[in-house]
């Protein structure tokens, strides 16, 4: 089996979290694309570990605590329209509200693509994630970068893999 790469994947944001974190829940939101990505958020969550020392033995063992979700950045560019996309406009708005709450559609599109992508088809596999963004971060203004800027993406529930809907 050849090794895939990430080209052609698209992000789409909603300004809200599904009532429930399944499929369902998410197909039920309003997506928007995030036109200019550059960077994908990380999705997935790590767990704490929990040691149990020993005295008899002289060991410590661990077992798997809780798990919190990943706290990943994505990052876009400037479209050169002057005005900011409307997904990234979403994003960077949810990264500056006081609660943030969004989640993240993250797409391997097989349709046609119109300068953004290829577009989502009923049966394309999707990632969802829910949580918050925070941190809006514009890129360094310097000789040898470009505008546009990164949000970041905490996860707060596990990721939810299904098909595009019909």
């Amino acid at each position: 089996m050849a090794t895939k790469n990430h080209i052609g994947k698209t992000l789409y944001v909603a300004q809200a979290l599904p009532a429930t974190n399944n499929a369902a829940g998410f197909e039920a939101l309003t997506w928007v694309q995030v036109k200019g990505i550059q960077t994908l958020p990380v999705l997935g969550v790590t767990h704490a570990t929990i040691d149990v020392p020993d005295l008899a033995t002289g060991f410590t063992i661990a077992v798997k605590g809780a798990a919190s979700g990943q706290d990943t950045p994505f990052t876009f560019r400037d479209l050169g329209t002057g005005t900011l996309d409307a997904g990234q406009a979403d994003a960077i708005e949810q990264a500056n509200d006081a609660q943030g709450l969004m989640s993240v559609k993250i797409v391997t599109g097989s349709g046609t693509d119109s300068g953004d992508g290829p577009a989502p088809v009923t049966g394309d596999p999707v990632e969802y994630a829910q949580g918050f963004a925070h941190s809006y971060v514009p890129n360094t203004g310097d000789t040898s970068g470009h505008e546009g800027g990164s949000v970041t993406f905490r996860q707060n529930n596990f990721t939810v893999s299904a098909t595009e809907p019909a």
